[in-house]
């Protein structure tokens, strides 16, 4: 577990800290510098803990529920909770990169691969199978046009 010193740095000396930590990562451009440089920075649990709560972000601004969220990406209640608190109360300038990371990455079509695997799951006990098929049915055709203009 990540530990810190219990003795609070003087602030002027923190904020040149973060100062320089950010304008450090802002100099990384491409993919590979920046995974590169995480991959030495991060431990492999920190790389995947940060991984999953941006997935989870991504997905509910998506729509998804977290019981799906859940149930896919194996994470807990309480991180599909904290991260759904941390949306509400984000800055507007985060939430307008997560909508740039959203439009602009692959992410639509992780989307669609987690809606087919949702799909592909069994109906829940004493659900009515019509409805859901036909749902499902829906959701296939709307992947398939979506698919099919990109």
């Amino acid at each position: 577990m990540t530990q810190i010193s219990k003795y609070p740095l003087d602030r002027t000396i923190e904020d040149e800290i973060f100062r320089k930590f950010w304008q450090s990562i802002s100099v990384l451009r491409d993919t590979e510098a920046v995974a590169s440089f995480f991959s030495d920075f991060l431990s492999d649990t920190e790389q995947l803990m940060l991984a999953k709560r941006l997935t989870i972000a991504i997905l509910l601004l998506a729509g998804k529920r977290p019981k799906e969220i859940k149930d896919i990406l194996h994470v807990s209640n309480s991180a599909t909770g904290s991260v759904s608190a941390w949306l509400k109360n984000a800055r507007p300038k985060t939430k307008v990169a997560l909508t740039n990371i959203i439009r602009e990455g692959k992410w639509k079509q992780f989307i669609d691969r987690f809606e087919a695997f949702l799909d592909s799951l069994p109906p829940p006990y004493r659900s009515n199978w019509s409805k859901i098929g036909k749902d499902r049915w829906k959701r296939k055709k709307e992947r398939a046009s979506r698919q099919s203009l990109r």
